[in-house]
C-alpha cells in the first residue's frame, strides 16, 4: 500500500498563494453589455468568437496559474512515496522474559516465571498476548493470540541460559511482533546494568507503552572472570562481587580429566588469580570452575582451548637464506613455549619471491632482515601481505636496501631512511603503555642496549614514533591504516637484529622485546580462540563450552564463555531503564527521519513537480497570448 508523504510539509502552506490568481480573476471579471445592432448582415461574414468559448479558455488559463503555484509549493515540500503497510487492528500485550546468565542464581528464575505469568493473566481482556524470551537475542516462544493458556505454558517451559542481557534486541523484536498495533510491552528482568549495549538500531512504536517487572539480584556472586594459557600454566581470574572476603578453590580440568585444584581467598569486591601447571599436551580443552551456590550458576566455569594451530607463524626474509643471518631472532623465538610459542622459518629474498599466495596465507608476521635477490613478485607479495591484514617488521640493517622496501611498500607505508655516521646510542620508548613496551615498565632495561650504528629514520605525518634513540631521532616507527588501504601493521626498526650494529641480542631485554613486537604484529592476523555466548551462529553459540567451527582442514575448536559483565549483580534503576527507552525512541525518530530523507533523495519527485510547473507556465503563456 503506497502513500504520499512530504519531507518538509510546512512548505505546503505556500500553496495558499494559489488564491492570488483566483482573486485577480474574480476582480477583473465583468459581464459584457448586450448592444442592439441592426446591421447584422455586415457581420455575418466576419469571424466571431463566442463568449462561452472565451470564458472556458479563461478558466483554463486560471487553472494553469493555480497549478503552477501549487506545484512549486509541492516541490519545495519534497514529496516522496511511502510503502508502509497498514497497521493491524486490535491492541496487544507482549511479555518479554529475560533468560540471561544474570538470572541463574538459585530461586531467581522462579520469580521471573511468577511475574511473567502475572503479566499475562492481568493483560486487558481485549488484548492479544505474546511471549518473547531474550538474552543476547530475542525469540518468540508464544506468538500473538488470544490463547493465554498457551502463553502461560510457554513461560513455564523457559529456563535461564548463558547469554548476555541485551534490551535493545528484545525491544526491537517486540516492536516487530506488535506490527503497528497499539499496546504495551512488559519487560520481566533483573535490570542488569550492562543491558543497554552500544549497538545501533532498534525502535519502539509511539503507540506502545513499556512497563518493567523487576526481579531481585543475589546479594553476592563469585565468578570465573577469565581463563588463559601462559606457557605451561593455566591461569584463572576469580572475581568476588560481595562485601566480604571469600575462600574457595579453583578446579582445573584438561579434556574433562581433573588435573588439580588451587585454593584462593578473594578479597571483598576484588579479584585474584589461580595458577596451575598443566601436563605436557599439544592440544586439548582446559576448564576452570568454582563452587558458588549462592550466586549465578552460569559463570561458575570458564573454558580455554589449547591448540598448536594457535601459535603465531613468523617468516624471516634474509639476504642469502643462511641460518646465521637470522640466528639470534630464531633463538629468541625458540624460548617461547606452549600456546604462546612461535613457528619460525627463514628464507632468502629470492626464495621468498617464488612463494604463492597460499604459502603466505598462514603466516602471522614477516620480518625483513635482507632484500638481496628479492624480485618484483616478492615485493608485491610484501605489499599484499600488509594490505590483507598481516604484520610486517623491517629491520633497517646492513642487508636491507631502502629503495627496495620503498618501492615494495609504495601506497602502503611511507618508508624512508638514510645511513648516517657512527656514534653510540641507546634506546628509550616514547610510550610505555604501548603493548610492545608494557612489559618493560619504565623501559630501563632497554636503556642498557648499545647501538654502534643506526639508520636515520624519517617519520611521515601519519606514522607513530614508538621509541627514540638518545639523540631524539626515531628508533621504532609504526604505520597502519594508510590511504593505500593497508589493513595490517608495519613496524620499521632503525638498526639490525643480528649483533652486527648493536649488542641488543646479548641483552636480557632482547627476548621479551622480540616476543612482544612480533605478538603485536601477529595480533592483526591472530586466530581467535575464544568467543562470548551469542557471538557464534547456531545452537552451539548459545551454550558455554567448546564449539567446532570451520570445515575440512580449516576446522578447529574454540571456547565459548559467558560475558563477564553478566557476573556483576549490581543493577540499574527503573528510572535509568526508562531513560534508555526514551533514548531509544529519540534514536528511532532520528533514524526514521534519515530514512525518509534517503527515500526522498532516491525518488526526487520534486524534480518532476518543477518540470510540470514549467510546462504549466509555458502553456499559460501560449494561451494568454492567444486571448490577448
Amino acid at each position: 500500500m503506497f502513500g504520499l508523504a512530504f519531507l518538509s510539509p510546512l512548505f505546503l502552506l505556500g500553496a495558499a498563494a494559489a488564491a492570488i490568481p483566483i482573486a485577480i480573476h474574480l476582480f477583473y471579471r465583468r459581464a459584457e453589455p448586450v448592444v442592439e445592432f441592426a446591421a447584422m448582415r455586415y457581420l455575418r461574414a466576419a469571424p466571431v468568437e463566442q463568449s462561452s468559448h472565451r470564458h472556458l479558455r479563461e478558466l483554463l488559463l486560471l487553472a494553469l496559474r493555480v497549478a503552477a503555484v501549487a506545484l512549486l509549493a509541492c516541490a519545495f515540500a519534497r514529496p516522496y512515496l511511502t510503502g508502509e503497510a497498514a497497521a493491524l487492528t486490535g491492541e496487544a500485550t507482549v511479555v518479554l522474559v529475560d533468560t540471561s546468565a544474570s538470572l541463574s542464581a538459585p530461586g531467581q528464575f522462579d520469580a521471573v516465571r511468577e511475574r511473567a505469568g502475572r503479566a499475562v493473566r492481568e493483560a486487558p481482556s481485549g488484548h492479544a498476548v505474546a511471549v518473547l524470551s531474550f538474552a543476547h537475542a530475542a525469540d518468540v516462544v508464544a506468538p500473538l493470540s488470544r490463547d493465554r493458556a498457551g502463553a502461560l505454558a510457554s513461560i513455564a517451559a523457559l529456563a535461564p541460559g548463558a547469554g548476555a542481557t541485551r534490551f535493545r534486541a528484545a525491544l526491537e523484536r517486540a516492536a516487530q511482533e506488535l506490527a503497528g498495533r497499539p499496546g504495551r510491552l512488559v519487560v520481566v528482568t533483573d535490570l542488569q546494568q550492562s543491558g543497554w549495549d552500544a549497538a545501533s538500531g532498534g525502535a519502539i512504536p509511539e503507540n506502545a507503552t513499556v512497563a518493567v517487572e523487576e526481579v531481585e539480584s543475589p546479594a553476592a556472586n563469585i565468578a570465573l572472570a577469565a581463563l588463559r594459557i601462559e606457557g605451561r600454566e593455566a591461569v584463572a581470574a576469580v572475581r568476588n562481587f560481595s562485601r566480604q572476603p571469600v575462600a574457595d578453590q579453583v578446579v582445573f580440568t584438561l579434556d574433562d580429566r581433573r588435573v588439580g585444584a588451587v585454593p584462593v581467598v578473594v578479597p571483598a569486591d576484588g579479584s585474584t588469580e589461580a595458577r596451575l601447571p598443566l601436563p605436557a599436551a599439544e592440544s586439548g580443552v582446559v576448564s576452570a570452575s568454582v563452587d558458588d551456590r549462592a550466586g549465578y550458576g552460569a559463570d561458575n566455569a570458564r573454558y580455554a582451548v589449547l591448540d598448536r594451530s594457535n601459535a603465531a607463524s613468523v617468516l624471516a626474509v634474509t639476504a642469502s637464506g643462511h641460518p646465521s643471518e637470522a640466528l639470534y631472532l630464531e633463538r629468541a623465538l625458540a624460548v617461547a613455549e606452549g600456546p604462546a610459542r612461535f613457528q619460525f622459518r627463514a628464507l632468502s629474498g629470492a626464495t621468498f619471491s617464488t612463494l604463492g599466495p597460499a604459502e603466505v596465507e598462514g603466516v602471522s608476521a614477516i620480518v625483513v632482515l635482507g632484500t638481496r635477490g628479492m624480485e618484483q613478485r616478492g615485493r608485491e607479495r610484501l605489499a599484499q601481505f600488509v594490505r590483507s591484514g598481516g604484520g610486517l617488521l623491517v629491520a633497517a640493517g646492513p642487508d636491507v636496501e631502502p629503495a627496495v622496501i620503498r618501492q615494495a611498500l609504495a601506497g602502503v607505508a611511507a618508508v624512508a631512511w638514510t645511513s648516517r655516521s657512527g656514534g653510540t646510542l641507546s634506546l628509550a620508548p616514547s610510550d610505555t603503555r604501548h603493548p610492545i613496551f608494557r612489559l618493560f615498565g619504565g623501559g630501563g632495561a632497554l636503556g642498557n642496549v648499545s647501538f654502534e650504528r643506526a639508520a636515520l629514520l624519517e617519520a611521515p605525518p601519519e606514522a607513530v614514533v614508538l621509541a627514540r634513540f638518545t639523540d631524539g631521532t626515531p628508533a621504532l616507527i609504526e604505520e597502519g591504516g594508510h590511504p593505500g588501504g593497508a589493513a595490517g601493521r608495519f613496524l620499521l626498526f632503525g638498526s639490525d637484529l643480528n649483533y652486527r650494529w648493536n649488542d641488543f641480542p646479548l641483552q636480557p631485554a632482547f627476548v621479551p622485546f622480540v616476543h612482544e613486537m612480533l605478538r603485536y604484529l601477529a595480533s592483526s592476523r591472530a586466530t581467535r580462540s575464544e568467543y562470548l555466548v551469542g557471538e557464534l551462529p547456531g545452537e552451539q553459540g548459545r551454550i558455554a563450552g567448546v564449539a567446532a567451527i570451520g570445515a575440512g582442514p580449516a576446522a578447529r575448536r574454540v571456547a565459548v564463555n559467558v560475558d563477564p559483565r553478566e557476573s556483576d549483580p549490581r543493577r540499574m534503576t527503573a528510572e535509568s531503564f526508562q531513560a534508555g527507552i526514551s533514548r531509544l525512541r529519540a534514536t528511532a525518530a532520528q533514524q526514521a527521519r534519515a530514512d525518509e530523507r534517503q527515500q526522498e533523495d532516491q525518488q526526487s519527485l520534486w524534480r518532476y513537480g518543477l518540470l510540470l510547473m514549467v510546462v504549466a507556465l509555458a502553456a499559460e503563456g501560449l494561451l494568454g497570448r492567444r486571448l490577448g
